[in-house]
């Protein structure tokens, strides 16, 4: 058990590289004029779900 707990936070860096490496990606899509449809259906998602998830504040 102790060796699962270890690697939580491992797992969880790795998680939160994965995703801005993804938001980067998106944000570069969306700065070239790359349609929310198309990001969405790369990510077998709904354009609304993509939207939702990648829009900043």
């Amino acid at each position: 058990m102790d060796e699962l707990l270890d690697q939580i936070p491992r797992v969880a860096a790795t998680t939160a590289n994965v995703e801005a490496d993804l938001r980067a990606r998106v944000d570069e899509l969306r700065q070239r004029g790359v349609a929310w449809s198309r990001i969405a259906a790369a990510l077998g998602v709904t354009r609304q779900s993509a939207w939702e998830r990648f829009t900043h504040d």
